[in-house]
């Protein structure tokens, strides 16, 4: 008596592919995965083909094997097939180790993953959503820019009021006064100048005023008498000395 038959785990309108023990790690792997989740089989083909990824051969392989055990095993509808689930798990990591400084050792790990693809047939209507859903992570099309439109006359800017900007900018009342005080005592100068000018041309040539000259040149008062009473006492003791060699 044979084993009884296990139950599908899968939909009557799945198919699946399964690839194990690949040397890369998991996390490299589920980028790539990432790429083809809820795309048409075909397009995942496309964008497997083009992709930089060193594993993206390797999943293309899987997919097109999910691909042929629907349409073989199946008998699904190539044209409808989309990319239901692909699911990324860990596998064995070999654990070797290589020489470092000072006599030391480092561990080095080499990473496998496992990865399972599942294929399902969808209507055209569902297949279609899957695409538009699936169409930025192909070419990534940025959106349109947004249309520029006059803003309304509610925003506009308020008018700018000139008189307060003049007076923001008008000179401090401290150094407008001091500006004046100091012109006016230019100007006060140069009044005068101009007068002393003019009396020196009205006088005629030669009229000094010598009497200011000797008043200033003049001894001081005090000098002057007490020069006179010297020269008095020598005069009067020459007058004495005279009437003695006389008599």
């Amino acid at each position: 008596m044979g084993k009884p038959k296990h139950a599908r785990a899968l939909e009557h309108h799945e198919a699946q592919a399964i690839l194990s023990n690949v040397r890369v790690s998991p996390r490299k792997l589920n980028l790539v995965a990432a790429m083809i989740r809820n795309m048409p089989a075909q397009r995942a083909i496309a964008t497997l083909t083009f992709s930089k990824r060193r594993i993206a051969h390797q999943v293309r392989k899987t997919l097109e094997s999910a691909i042929a055990n629907a349409e073989n095993n199946h008998q699904l509808d190539v044209d409808k097939l989309v990319v239901a689930r692909a699911e990324v798990g860990r596998a064995v990591v070999m654990r070797r180790f290589h020489a470092r400084g000072r006599g030391r050792s480092a561990r080095i790990e080499k990473w496998f993953s496992h990865m399972k693809i599942v294929v399902a047939e969808r209507d055209d209507a569902e297949a279609e959503s899957l695409v538009t859903r699936a169409e930025p992570l192909v070419t990534r099309a940025e959106p349109p820019p947004p249309a520029l439109t006059p803003p309304p006359a509610a925003l506009a800017p308020p008018p700018v009021d000139h008189a307060e900007t003049d007076t923001m900018l008008s000179v401090p009342e401290t150094e407008a006064t001091e500006a004046e005080a100091a012109e006016q005592a230019m100007s006060a100068d140069a009044v005068a100048a101009d007068t002393e000018s003019a009396e020196h041309a009205a006088a005629p040539d030669g009229s000094d005023d010598h009497a200011t000259t000797d008043a200033a040149l003049s001894v001081p008062q005090t000098e002057g008498t007490e020069a006179e009473a010297a020269q008095q006492s020598m005069s009067d003791e020459a007058a004495r000395k005279s009437d003695e060699g006389a008599a």
